[in-house]
């Protein structure tokens, strides 16, 4: 797969080498009679299992989406690879007892509280190496680990699984807004080629020489948003005969996504005597 390939920080792998990581300090794990809690609010995120590459690109980065996240009013949110080459967003709502018993498979049955943040531990096994986590947001607080090379009980993999199969009611997830950043690249001939329609709301080359994200709805999200995960962000926009790819950024659905942007009231205008 091309990717931009971003130059790795010698100043963190040069601080490694001078001194080890300090050890976390687990916390201790959760007793047996305690009832587990959490923010009801929609927007709070109570669970996400993510994954990143140390050394993929800004666009690679902002378009990968978190592997599965739990809102504090049960709705779930996972990606599921579709082959070839694509991906699927889904969407669920748990009720109540089944969204605690999902937080007490991980709290109990995996031993969440007990499982080290390993990466905090080790040293990345390369450059483009993988880099897995697990954020938990209950009653307990907020705590996050993350693991290069695995985990115990295999928890990552077990959480995503239940993650795809906890809720037998599901439905495609495609979002009603979401943000648009813009890079102009070479021309590849191993990727395939899309014209831009003329009749988009905006123009690539307009916002890719801003280098600040479009918030952009409708009918050419939903296009634009399907054709991204058709093909994991494989695809050349062509514009005027240069090449463009772009990222989508959906608040509170991907990683570090700006909030919607405010709406601004229609002026009314004075009735006339």
């Amino acid at each position: 797969m091309w990717r931009k390939v971003a130059v790795a920080c010698s100043a963190l792998l040069l601080a490694a080498c001078s001194s080890a990581p300090a050890p976390e300090q687990t916390p201790a794990s959760q007793p047996q009679g305690e009832v587990i809690g959490w923010d009801r609010n929609p927007s709070t995120i109570v669970m996400r299992l993510d994954r990143i590459i140390l050394n993929e690109s800004p666009r690679e980065r902002l378009n990968r989406l978190p592997a599965c996240t739990l809102y504090g009013d049960g709705r779930l949110i996972w990606v599921s690879a579709v082959p070839p080459a694509g991906e699927e967003v889904s969407e669920a709502y748990l009720d109540e007892v089944t969204m605690r018993s999902f937080l007490e498979y991980i709290i109990r049955d995996l031993n969440f509280y007990e499982l080290p943040d390993l990466a905090a531990q080790e040293f990345p096994p390369s450059e483009d190496a993988a880099q897995e986590s697990l954020t938990l947001n209950v009653s307990r607080g907020l705590r996050t680990i993350r693991s290069y090379r695995g985990w115990a009980n295999n928890a990552y993999l077990a959480i995503l699984e239940r993650c795809r199969t906890i809720s037998p009611q599901r439905a495609l997830f495609v979002p009603t807004g979401a943000w648009i950043t813009v890079y102009e690249e070479a021309r590849s001939p191993g990727l395939p080629e899309v014209g831009w329609p003329l009749t988009a709301p905006f123009r690539l080359a307009e916002v890719a020489a801003s280098g600040e994200a479009r918030w952009i709805s409708g009918v050419a999200l939903t296009q634009l948003w399907n054709y991204e995960r058709q093909t994991l962000g494989r695809i050349q926009w062509i514009e005027n005969n240069l090449a463009y790819r772009v990222a989508i950024q959906v608040p509170n659905i991907s990683r570090d996504s700006p909030p919607a942007p405010l709406l601004t009231p229609t002026p009314q205008r004075n009735a006339t005597p």
